[in-house]
């Protein structure tokens, strides 16, 4: 039986960071979007923006948030302590972002997710960020078809998903299809530093 309802946390480094890949930058949140730390965004015209949900072929990927600071004190304060722990809409503030377009995340998939489905391109799911735990909200969902917009690509299914056959003995074979909200490991498919492909 898999193990189903991994957190909806957004994307959290499944390696170590490369602190050469890390870099905090100025954001702004607009257009009703917040930033939180796991959020995934993209560069826009040279501007970091929120990623938006499904394909958009206008967004190439940039990084993700690792830490989000208020914009005060020079290069910012960690928000701690803050009451509401996220970049709001309509306010600035800074954010350290891993850009490193070989880093891997885990995430969780909204849909169903199973072994057929490695090395397969994902489309985001947007969804409301905790401003009180100050996470993101953001997971990744199967699209209908392939496109090169879809910003990551399946690279392993967590092993706390694993559908086992027999008594849970070790090594035991992974069955093809899995039960919604499971964990995966997600690489970059369309990273400004990598040329996308459509793979479903």
């Amino acid at each position: 039986m898999a193990i189903t309802g991994y957190p909806r946390s957004g994307f959290t480094p499944s390696r170590e960071l490369n602190p050469s890949y890390t870099q905090r930058v100025w954001v702004s949140a607009g257009g009703n979007f917040a930033f939180s730390k796991g959020d995934a965004v993209v560069a826009v015209n040279g501007v970091i923006c929120p990623v938006t949900a499904g394909q958009d072929p206008t967004q190439y990927g940039y990084g993700v948030i690792v830490a989000v600071y208020s914009s005060g004190g020079g290069y910012g304060r960690p928000l701690t302590f803050n009451s509401n722990k996220t970049i709001s809409s309509g306010q600035v503030g800074y954010a350290d972002v891993c850009w490193d377009p070989n880093q891997r995340y885990f995430v969780q998939c909204v849909t169903s997710v199973g072994m057929s489905n490695l090395f397969k391109n994902v489309m985001i799911d947007v969804s409301a960020a905790n401003p009180q735990l100050g996470i993101s909200g953001q997971s990744v969902d199967i699209p209908a078809s392939a496109s090169i917009n879809d910003l990551f690509k399946i690279v392993g299914i967590g092993s706390f998903d694993q559908v086992v056959t027999g008594a849970g003995a070790t090594m035991s074979p992974r069955h093809a299809s899995g039960g919604p909200n499971n964990g995966v490991e997600v690489a970059w498919n369309r990273h400004f530093l990598r040329a996308p492909t459509a793979n479903q």
